[in-house]
């Protein structure tokens, strides 16, 4: 019986989920993703300047 009802808690928990906050926090996570891609994109166009040619 108490195992029931800790299965419960642990649902309740999940269900409690501040959905503003985690669409807030995809948001951060996912312009910083589109920061790197730009740089990444940007060091590409000039050459690589990073690396060396022998």
């Amino acid at each position: 019986m108490n195992n029931e009802q800790e299965k419960l808690d642990k649902a309740y928990i999940w269900v409690n989920i501040d959905f503003d906050k985690v669409k807030h926090r995809i948001n951060v996570v996912t312009w910083q993703i589109e920061r790197v891609i730009q740089k990444y994109q940007l060091s590409n166009k000039t050459g690589n300047p990073g690396k060396r040619t022998n």
